[in-house]
């Protein structure tokens, strides 16, 4: 690879790397920003704990549809946390400035991640607490599992159908674009 090259490359992923950090926090306004920052410093916590390799809240891959649901639960355990904190304290700066933070997490997810959300993590949670080891669960699963696995596979098969549209689609208008 010669020097030309090797700059030009250079340079893409600096402004790759730069585009991709501003966008990060276009959202998040100064002020939340350093109520987060000096909240941080009051409740610091060492290196080795801040960096264990094991976050709060690991990355993930799902798609939209699925990141609504799990971004609606993310919140509600920084509203979880936010509340446990505020228990916790006496200092009335610290207070105040969890208590904006919380007010802004609960506009937000009021405007963007309400809806029947509420209703649908109540029902993951009565899922995820079904007593798998129970027989007469056991027995009554199996009577239901035709009609659940025909449910199932007819959504796989519509996801599939959207994601084929979207990707003739996609070919249509690159081809058309070709064409003129």
């Amino acid at each position: 690879m010669d020097v030309l090259s090797r700059a030009v490359m250079c340079f893409c992923l600096i402004a790759w790397m730069t585009l991709g950090w501003s966008n990060a926090a276009q959202y998040t306004s100064i002020n939340m920003k350093s109520n987060i920052d000096k909240l941080k410093v009051h409740y610091k916590i060492s290196k080795d704990q801040l960096f264990n390799g094991n976050p709060v809240f690991p990355k993930d891959t799902f798609e939209d549809s699925e990141q609504r649901v799990l971004m609606s639960v993310v919140l509600d355990v920084y509203l979880s946390i936010f509340s446990q904190m505020l228990n916790q304290t006496e200092d009335q700066e610290v207070r105040e400035r969890l208590d904006q933070v919380k007010g802004k997490v609960q506009e937000t997810q009021k405007h963007y991640f309400l809806g029947r959300i509420p209703e649908l993590r109540t029902h993951l949670q009565n899922l995820w607490a079904i007593k798998t080891s129970d027989t007469t669960v056991q027995g009554k699963a199996l009577s239901e599992f035709i009609t659940i696995y025909e449910k199932a596979s007819k959504l796989a098969l519509k996801f599939h159908l959207k994601k084929d549209n979207r990707r003739k689609r996609r070919q249509a208008q690159r081809l058309k674009s070709h064409i003129m």
